[in-house]
This record gives C-alpha cells, structure tokens and sequence, in this order.
C-alpha cells in the first residue's frame, strides 16, 4: 500500500503547497456522511443486491427433483421440490430498500502510534435478517491496539473489526449481551440483527503518510436469500512521521545577523562575556570593567558576544528508497527532517526544507509552530515521487537557501545525483552534512572466491564514498549506524540522532568556499 498521489500527476517543481494546521496535528471529531462530501447528520447508502450462497442451495436443491421426475417420468418427484419452489417464489423479488449509515471519526490528524477510534452506525431501510459493518484498512493503519496487542483486532492487516460491536435483534429493539456477535479477529465483520448495528474501532497509526480507508455494509434480506452491499469511504487521514528528540544543536560557525538563542564569535549585545576592551564613546557606564580599569589606569568595559538565530536547510534525498516499510531510508529522511523542523523552530532558527528526486519541491526558511506543520505537510507526499531528471540546485531561490545557511541533507548516497548535488553546494561555500540513513546492507552470498565477499566490497566502496566526502570538507554521520543485513530486535532507530549530530553542537561547521 502506498500513499495516494498527489492530484494531477507528477509535481512539477517549484514551492511545495502547504497549508498548516490552525491547531496542531490532532484534528476535531470528523462526520463522514457521504462518500465524496459532508451532508446530512445521516447519509443513505443504495445497496447492490445479489442472490446469496443459500438461494444458489435452494435453487439447486428444487432442479433435482424437477430433472428427475422429467427424466424418470415420475410425478411424485414433484413433491420434493414444492417446498424449495414455493420458498423461492415467496422470495423471487429482488428488494429494492438501501441502508443509513453514520461514520465518525474522532480526528482526521494524527502522529505515529496514536489511536483514533472509529465509530459506525448502520441501520437498514427496509426488513432483514441481519446488517453488519466491516472495516476495510491500508497495512500503514492497524485496527485494535497494533501489531503487539494480544485482542482480537490486533495484527497489521488491511481490514480490521476488533472493538465493540453490537446490533438489535428487530427493529423495535436492542439484543441482549449474550446475543451480540462479536468480530472474529482483525479482518471479521460486525454483526447484528436486523435492526440497527454499531461498531467502534480503535485505529492505531504505524507508518506517516496521507491513508484512507473504507467501510462496508452488508444486509441480508428477510429469508436471507439476497444480501446487499455498500462502500462508505472513510476519507483521508493524515499521519504525521513522530520526530526523533534533539537536545544538541548543529550550528554554522557563522551565525546569521538576526537576533536569537546561539552564541555568536562576533561582539554584540548578549548576555555571554566575550572579553575586556578600551572604553570608548558610547559605551554603556554599567559595563565598565573596575577591576581591570585600576589595574590598567584607562577605562576599560566588558565586551560581550552577540546573540543571533540560525538559519537551517533540511535536504531529502528522494531519488532512492530502501530498507524495510517504516524504516527505510526514505522514513528517516522525512522523521530527520521533522526533528530538525521541530527542534530548530522551538530554538527561534529559521528553518526550511528542499525536497530533492529530479525537479526540485522546496518550503523557504521561516519560524514558529505553523512553519513546522507546513513542512511536515509538504514532505507527506515525497513516496510517490520519481524521476530520472538529475537535479540542479542553481534553479533554487536565493531566499529558500540563504548564503550561510546550514545544509542538513538525508540521503542513503545510493544515487549518484544526490551525491553530485550535495557536493555542488558544498562547493558554493555552504556548511553542508550528510545524515546517512542507510540502515541495512545487501545479505552476504557465498560464492567461488569466498562467502560474503561481495558485501565487504560494497561496505569498501561506501567507505571510499564517505571518504571523498569528508576530503572535501562534508561530514557524514551515520544514523542508526553502520548498515546491516538485518536491523537489531527492539533497536530504537531515532535515538542515535540527537548523538550522531552532537558533535557539531561543540565544533561548529564552517563553510567556505573551496
């Protein structure tokens, strides 16, 4: 299952729409009604009629004794298949009634590993035996508490009916406990009688993207000789990738001339001393450095180190996707990226992302929780992406990236595009890292001139490539770490970022031009 495409094809480039959230990521309770638009608090579904597997037995069950009182000349024959006929004559009219149905769902946003929860109810139009609500889900939305919950509705499969569920046995009333069928596992439906049926879902999400799901309502006929059907679409849900927590803060050793939290090499007006100079016209009196002015005879004033805000790029590397769903490459490019949104814009930082598969998609560097949530937004789509255009970084904006700004790229460097652009911009004079999010490596095969052979000449060739890359003054950190054939159990694949980019908290990254 993969993430809708974006509407009207292949994006072409230029800005990525993004239109923020007013209120964070979890939405209000949300109504489907109708399977395109909102309408009435109830909608009505026309149901599609077929004759079921009982009236096929029946009709089967009345031929054999017509063919055999045909065949044998037996009139007697005939009483056998009076009691099937006359069923069948009873009930030979397709019905023609449809059904209500109401679908709430209780946010139409959320971040990996919430839970929404689903609630259905169906009621048919007409008399019958039984109604029943199935939910129908991508593998990325699990139904119950999620792969490791032991109910009945856990697992990860595409259709789930764990949570409550109950029915009425008639319309004049609701069935007892007992009488309520209960779903048989993630993929069994809801039944109740003939009357009304409700069912709740716990939803939990697993894997970011925009999902949709659907409801399917069945009916059987009184006599339950035909059964109808209807699909109520659920709409779009939006899942936010859960960002990894960064407590350390990469910095350019150059800082932009904009008030903010990082201490800056250059004088200004801060809180941090920087040093004692001569007092000069101007200076504010409550600086003056008494101890050093006796001692020197002149006066002499505390000088202190400016205060300025950072201005950060989030590069993804979109043109190579590999890895296993929900973590791969691409899903730590985009859960990356989101962590450095949130972290740098708490810091007051300027911050914006460039999208990087052939044509360029880009969101320019701004500040505050909205531009967080348009950058999460934009990056939603980055999976139906694809292109062999090779991308060319002169074609952005001077304002989406700013000289001096520090580029943080997320990249597998399996595309030897990626590669070339990264080195590009180191070469125009920007600070520039690579976050290799490559965590596993191609399985070792055993072959004539020795097992695994092939795989230590692929980890030799990606230890050149990371050399070539620092030789030109473009760190590469890894994160998890070095690539494996298999990830470890119960490894928590966002913790080794906030380590891996540490380090550049302490030692600053310059970037002048080569």
């Amino acid at each position: 299952m993969t993430a809708a495409p974006a509407p009207g094809g292949r994006p072409v480039a230029g800005p990525a729409p993004g239109h923020p959230p007013t209120a964070g990521p979890a939405g209000g309770d949300r109504r489907v009604t109708t399977p395109a638009s909102d309408g009435p608090a109830t909608s009505r579904l026309g149901l599609s009629w077929a004759p079921t597997a009982h009236y096929r037995r029946l009709a089967t069950v009345a031929l054999v004794p017509l063919l055999a009182a045909l065949v044998l000349g037996h009139p007697g024959y005939l009483v056998l298949a009076a009691p099937m006929v006359a069923a069948l004559a009873m009930s030979a009219r397709r019905p023609r009634y449809g059904a209500r149905a109401d679908v709430r769902v209780s946010a139409d946003r959320c971040v990996e590993g919430e839970q929404v929860v689903i609630t259905v109810n169906a009621e048919p139009d007409g008399p019958a035996d039984s109604a029943g609500v199935q939910l129908s889900l991508p593998p990325a939305l699990a139904a119950g508490g999620g792969p490791g919950s032991d109910g009945p509705g856990s697992g990860g499969s595409g259709t789930g009916g764990s949570g409550r569920g109950s029915g009425t046995g008639g319309p004049g009333g609701r069935t007892r406990p007992e009488e309520r069928t209960r779903p048989d596992g993630p993929a069994g439906p809801v039944q109740g009688g003939g009357g009304p049926v409700e069912a709740e879902w716990p939803v939990t999400a697993l894997r970011w993207g925009r999902w949709d799901g659907r409801i399917l309502v069945t009916v059987r006929s009184r006599g339950g000789l035909f059964a109808g059907t209807a699909v109520l679409k659920l709409g779009e849900l939006t899942v936010f990738p859960r960002p990894p927590s960064l407590t350390q803060l990469a910095l350019p050793a150059q800082l932009r001339t904009r008030i903010g939290d990082h201490v800056d090499r250059r004088p200004g007006e801060g809180v941090e001393f920087a040093g004692v100079r001569p007092f000069v016209p101007g200076d504010r009196l409550r600086r003056i450095n008494w101890p050093v002015t006796s001692r020197r005879g002149a006066l002499h004033v505390n000088q202190l180190a400016a205060e300025q805000a950072a201005e950060i790029v989030a590069v993804i590397d979109a043109t190579a996707d590999t890895g296993p769903p929900g973590e791969s490459s691409l899903d730590r490019a985009v859960r990356g990226t989101a962590a450095i949104a949130r972290a740098y814009t708490r810091a007051g930082d300027r911050v914006g992302v460039i999208t990087l598969y052939g044509p360029l998609r880009w969101i320019a560097p701004g500040i505050g929780q909205r531009q967080f949530y348009r950058i999460v937004e934009s990056v939603l789509g980055v999976r139906s992406l694809y292109s062999f255009v090779a991308p060319d970084m002169t074609r952005i904006p001077p304002a989406v990236l700013p000289a001096g700004a520090l580029v943080i790229m997320f990249s597998p460097l399996l595309d030897e595009r990626a590669i070339d652009a990264v080195i590009d911009l180191r070469e125009r004079g920007y600070p520039v890292i690579v976050t290799d999010v490559l965590g596993t490596s191609p399985a070792p095969s055993a072959g004539p001139a020795g097992p695994g052979l092939a795989l230590r000449l692929w980890r030799l060739e990606r230890q050149a490539l990371r050399y070539r890359l620092e030789s030109l003054g473009i760190p590469v950190v890894g994160w998890p770490g070095e690539p494996r054939h298999e990830p470890g159990p119960g490894e928590d694949s966002g913790a080794g970022l906030d380590s891996a980019l540490g380090r550049f908290a302490r030692h600053r990254v310059h970037g002048s031009a080569r």
